[in-house]
């Protein structure tokens, strides 16, 4: 399944813009419960301590002396019901909401119902053996089936102590929660909309220089493969704009190099073609001569190893893509397999032929390798020395695999070694002109492919050339 970059920005923006959105509300509405709570809890408590002030003592005990109209003006309120009561420590009623619950659960008296007085006698309450603690107690209690909120408030009158208990109940804090949250809730809502928003815009805005980029290598043709400027591309992608025109670089060098084999190989064709042309119309002029169909064939022989070895060539520089699929190939197997050809060529020139192999597997392309021999054999057969000698090694050292083929020729001055092994080249000391130049060409690709290296020094005794190979036993295709 495809990937879309602006699909997986989006999804990256929205889950931690989500996330953030519904913490931000809880602490929004955790903060602006507590700020409402505090707000209101205040007012409960200043109706508490003005009632407080008008209870006295009197020589019958503590009296609660409030107008009614200033009881009026305490209970008035626009939305909620507003409670009260004021008793004594020991627990009688001056007055108020006297089925107003009890709050405080450590006070002794919570646990313990409105004692009923009966007419004309006195109630009796127990005494708590400490005094409370003047700290305002704020709870949340039901009265006369609805919610509210209380305080209850402790104050002393010489040796004696009463309660005041106001209440009141929660619409005021619940218009205000529902306002704020509705606030937060718009708020959260316009955030959503302006992330949205720029999300729709401001991620096809990032993405702009890419879909340039797309739209500029649209328009190139096939043969267009100039590097990309990484200036006018955003910072991020930058690296990969590099291995890109890496790459280019390297489709120039490979298309720069594909075009010099074909004019190098349109050039060594052209010449043997046209002879094979003229031989054909002597053939044709002259039937019966032995001498013209004998050059004849040698054309065709010519051109036909020229072909193979073109071929050769350009297996040879796909050796690190068939490297891909490397078996196990036995060389001593390979080697014997072409024996009796070499021994043949050997015999024509009295050359001294000698072959040492071990019993050898190497990881590798078993059709390259054996190119990789038979060339290095073939030159050194065909420009060796006649009544001279020509020897074949192949043998382990270490982790890796020597094969060395060894003449007694004119040899090659260490000042072309390298020059060698370019295409077509052929060293002008050479006795033989027959050959295409391809054949040290050939050699070093497939060693390159096979993570090799090929070294020329000089023969036995310092004459003639000795050509050296070393291969891993289990190669990996160059880089």
């Amino acid at each position: 399944m495809q990937t879309s970059l602006r699909r997986t920005l989006f999804s990256s923006l929205a889950a931690p813009t989500l996330v953030l959105l519904l913490t931000a509300g809880a602490v929004a509405y955790s903060s602006a419960r507590w700020v409402v709570g505090n707000a209101y809890d205040a007012n409960l408590l200043n109706l508490a301590q003005a009632i407080a002030t008008h209870v006295h003592a009197t020589p019958d005990g503590l009296a609660l002396r409030l107008a009614p109209e200033v009881e009026a003006a305490v209970r008035t309120d626009a939305v909620d019901r507003i409670y009260f009561r004021v008793r004594e420590r020991q627990g009688r009623v001056l007055g108020g909401d006297a089925g107003l619950p009890l709050l405080d659960d450590l006070d002794a008296l919570s646990s313990l119902p409105i004692p009923y007085t009966p007419v004309g006698r006195e109630p009796t309450y127990p005494i708590l053996p400490t005094v409370p603690a003047a700290r305002p107690v704020f709870r949340d209690l039901t009265h006369a089936g609805q919610p509210i909120r209380a305080v209850r408030l402790y104050r002393s009158q010489g040796s004696a102590g009463f309660y005041v208990t106001v209440a009141e109940t929660l619409g005021k804090r619940d218009e205000a929660m529902g306002r704020l949250v509705a606030g937060f809730s718009w708020a959260a809502l316009l955030l959503l909309i302006a992330a949205g928003v720029a999300a729709r815009f401001g991620i096809p805005s990032g993405l702009a220089p890419l879909a340039r980029l797309e739209r500029s290598l649209r328009a190139r043709s096939g043969t267009d493969l100039s590097p990309i400027d990484p200036a006018g591309v955003p910072q991020e992608v930058r690296e990969v704009i590099g291995a890109l025109n890496g790459l280019l670089d390297r489709l120039r060098a490979a298309n720069a190099q594909q075009r010099s084999f074909l004019q190098d190989a349109a050039h060594q064709l052209r010449t043997p073609l046209a002879g094979l042309q003229v031989q054909l119309e002597l053939l044709e002029s002259r039937p019966a001569d032995a001498a013209a169909r004998a050059r004849l064939r040698h054309s065709v022989a010519r051109i036909t190893r020229l072909a193979n070895q073109l071929l050769a060539l350009a297996r040879a520089e796909a050796g690190e893509r068939l490297m891909a699929d490397a078996t196990e190939v036995d060389l001593a197997a390979l080697i014997d397999a072409m024996v009796e050809d070499w021994v043949e060529r050997a015999d024509a020139r009295q050359i001294d032929l000698g072959i040492e192999r071990e019993p050898l597997r190497i990881a590798g392309d078993p059709t390259l390798l054996q190119e990789l021999i038979a060339n290095l054999m073939d030159n050194a057969l065909k420009y060796g020395r006649t009544h001279g000698t020509v020897s074949l090694r192949c043998a382990r050292t270490g982790e890796s695999v020597l094969i060395e083929v060894c003449d007694d020729g004119p040899g090659i001055p260490p000042v072309v070694r390298e020059q060698v092994f370019e295409r077509f080249y052929r060293h002008a000391g050479t006795a033989a002109a027959s050959g295409s130049g391809l054949g040290l060409s050939i050699a070093r690709e497939i060693v390159h492919s096979h993570g090799g290296r090929i070294d020329i020094d000089d023969g036995p005794q310092g004459c003639g050339t000795c050509v050296r190979v070393r291969l891993p036993l289990h190669p990996r295709p160059a880089p």
